[in-house]
């Protein structure tokens, strides 16, 4: 006989939340028991609405300590902000009650920005006996997860470096705007000034390397550059991120994120015994991407390791 299925709610009905709240409905090990969405365009609606196939009586209720106040949902997807600080408050309530949560938060993937909190709520989750995760492809996957499950076929590693080149013009209108697309140079540099431009997860993936590898990441720099057209304007974003190792650059992490990248694709190149270069042609496609790490993610729930974890805790 199988096991019950996972009894969870979708946190979140934007673009990425949508596409979540679709493949949770088409899982056979997961079932759609709760959503939340703040809008007020959204909320009281019927899920079935937005996602065919999700039960009928599932109403879009306007916060999470609502819809987890009739104790059915076990687990949920998140998927509201990239930013640490924005999603505190949805960990703490469903710790509160005592319920799992895969987020796809950039800044959840690793205890990069505000360890302190991390380790706060990693003691809570524990004392709850759930598990707190944040997923996604970047991080999560390509500059993270993918090189530590190929260092794991190797003896010794000694540099890591991860070349990501993704043409912006075949994603959602939300990461165009995230990475400048239109804006002046001028522009460009105050949005980045303010945090509202440029990628978000290079240094979770630095930290998630170096916690995958045990080594110790004594420095982590990063840069971002725009990528102009023809017009002047920005098409997106160069960004490099180094971690630095025992003196020396052993995380090398570049991604080339705009309209028009040509030849784009992933590699992974790992100085090691065996030595490893592999190459995805064509990339992985981010956004179903995403969607797949977020619900493979909450079909583990069950058995994870319990606590605010990470990829490297779970999958390698």
């Amino acid at each position: 006989m199988g096991m019950a299925e996972l009894r969870v709610g979708i946190v979140g009905l934007g673009p990425i939340g949508l596409e979540v709240a679709r493949a949770i409905v088409s899982r056979r090990e997961l079932k759609m028991v709760a959503a939340v969405d703040s809008s007020p365009s959204l909320t009281g609606k019927r899920l079935d609405e937005l996602v065919p196939g999700a039960p009928s009586g599932v109403l879009i209720q306007a916060s999470l300590d609502e819809a987890l106040s009739g104790g059915q949902v076990e687990a949920v997807a998140l998927t509201t902000t990239s930013r640490f600080s924005g999603i505190t408050a949805d960990l703490e309530i469903a710790l509160k009650r005592r319920v799992h949560v895969v987020s796809t938060c950039e800044e959840l993937a690793a205890p990069a920005i505000d360890p302190q909190t991390w380790a706060r709520l990693d003691d809570h989750a524990k004392h709850a006996d759930v598990t707190l995760l944040g997923t996604g492809v970047n991080p999560g996957f390509v500059m993270d997860r993918l090189p530590l499950q190929l260092a794991g076929a190797c003896v010794s590693v000694s540099s890591v470096q991860v070349e990501r080149i993704v043409d912006a013009a075949r994603r959602r209108g939300p990461l165009r705007k995230k990475v400048g697309e239109g804006l002046t140079r001028e522009e460009f540099a105050a949005g980045v000034a303010a945090n509202r431009i440029g990628h978000v997860g290079l240094r979770e993936s630095a930290v998630l390397l170096a916690r995958g590898l045990h080594w110790r990441l004594e420095r982590y720099d990063e840069t971002i550059e725009p990528v102009l057209g023809p017009d002047g304007n920005c098409l997106g974003i160069r960004q490099r991120g180094i971690g630095i190792v025992g003196g020396e650059e052993r995380i090398k992490l570049s991604l080339d994120m705009y309209v028009g990248a040509p030849d784009p694709h992933d590699r992974v190149m790992l100085a090691a015994d065996p030595p490893m270069d592999v190459l995805i042609a064509g990339g992985t496609q981010g956004d179903r991407a995403t969607v797949g790490t977020t619900v493979n993610a909450l079909a583990r729930m069950r058995s994870a390791p319990r606590g605010l974890v990470t990829v490297a805790d779970v999958f390698v």
